[in-house]
Formats: C-alpha cells, sequence, structure tokens
C-alpha cells in the first residue's frame, strides 16, 4: 500500500512538472500593464575619447500593442517625443534632438530562465541628435545605428529602470568637423532611467502569456 502511495505522489509531481514545463514553454508573448510610457535620466552619461558630459533627459512615447511576440528585431513601439535639459548639460556640450520623432524601437530579447525574466532588451534605432562643442554642432546617428537597453525588472515584474548597454550603446558621427568625437558611447547608472506609465508614477508590469 506504501508502495503505491509512493507511486502516486511521484506520478502526480512528475504531471505537475510536466504542466508547469509546458506552460512556460507556450509562453510565446510578453503581455504589458500600459502602452503608454515615460523614461526619465537626471544624468545619462556621453563618453568619447576625452569627451564626457552628461544630461538630463526624458523619452516618451507608446508601444503598439500591449502584447509582445518574443521575436527578435520586431518592431513593437516608437519614441514619440524627446526632452533634452539642455541647461543641466554638465561638461561643457550642449545637446539637442537632431532628427524629429519617431525613433523606432525594436524587440532585442530578455536574460533570466523563465518564467522569470530578469531584465528585458529594447532596441532604439532611426535616431539622431546633435551635440554643440567648443561652437561646432557634431551630429550623431547614423543609419545603422542601435541603441540597447535593459529594462531591469523588479520581483513583481514591473519595469523600474532602462539602463544602457555596456558596449552595446554606441552612436557614430554622421557629420560634424574634426574636433567632434567619432562615437558616442552612452553609459548609465540602474539606479536613473526611471521608467513609469506616461503622464504617472505608475509602473508598467510584464507578464508571460
Amino acid at each position: 500500500m506504501r508502495t503505491s502511495i509512493r507511486l502516486g505522489l511521484t506520478a502526480l509531481i512528475t504531471a505537475m512538472l510536466l504542466a508547469s514545463a509546458l506552460s512556460t514553454a507556450s509562453a510565446r508573448n510578453l503581455s504589458l500593464s500600459n502602452q503608454s510610457f515615460r523614461v526619465t535620466w537626471s544624468r545619462l552619461e556621453f563618453e568619447g575619447g576625452i569627451l564626457s558630459f552628461r544630461c538630463q533627459l526624458t523619452l516618451e512615447g507608446s508601444f503598439h500593442s500591449r502584447t509582445i511576440p518574443k521575436v527578435e528585431r520586431l518592431l513593437i513601439g516608437s519614441i514619440t517625443r524627446i526632452t533634452i535639459k539642455e541647461e543641466s548639460c554638465e561638461g561643457g556640450v550642449r545637446m539637442s534632438v537632431a532628427k524629429a520623432p519617431p525613433w523606432h524601437i525594436t524587440y532585442e530579447g530578455f536574460t533570466g530562465r523563465l518564467p522569470n525574466i530578469g531584465t528585458i532588451r529594447p532596441l532604439m534605432q532611426r535616431f539622431q541628435f546633435n551635440i554643440i562643442l567648443l561652437g561646432a554642432t557634431c551630429r550623431y546617428g547614423t543609419a545603422t545605428d542601435n541603441l540597447t537597453y535593459s529594462a531591469i525588472l523588479n520581483a513583481a515584474g514591473e519595469v523600474t529602470n532602462l539602463v544602457p548597454l555596456t558596449g552595446r550603446d554606441i552612436a557614430h558621427l554622421l557629420n560634424g568637423s574634426e574636433i567632434c568625437p567619432p562615437e558616442l558611447a552612452f553609459a548609465g547608472s540602474a539606479t536613473d532611467g526611471r521608467v513609469t506609465l506616461l503622464n504617472s508614477t505608475t509602473r508598467i508590469r510584464v507578464t508571460l502569456i
């Protein structure tokens, strides 16, 4: 009788684990609690050669749908407004938007082991910005430039911050004088780049479906 009970429990546990694995494997999409978002950096850093400066920057935009298939390089949304607080820039540089939005957002992937996702990686394309350095205007953002970020999720599945991915967030010089650095790398801390619902302090929650 005891052997039968043990076998029955083993079969039940196995079935539960299999059902969980199948559920996870079938989770092909990400579901968002909201489509509109705002990202605010108090000190987004830029580095190019000996040049280093920081600016306060805000991005606003929306996702095309609240359901996002986990398909690499799929267009999932756009940046519709960029606000640069020029007077906040440090390092002897001013910064401005060179190409009006929309700037494209695509899905790049995620980190973690399903069903526990640690970060989601969105990628930004078709951007252009200027920096004014010693009176010269330097424009950055070539047709092949992509900026990859890590959207950090907390234990509740809420996106807390958007952090530039070191080594992959690089904008190349499109045109400018010889004093312009050939490329600029983005950098930021995990406590900056705060992500919220547009015009709210509410966070955006991500779940698997």
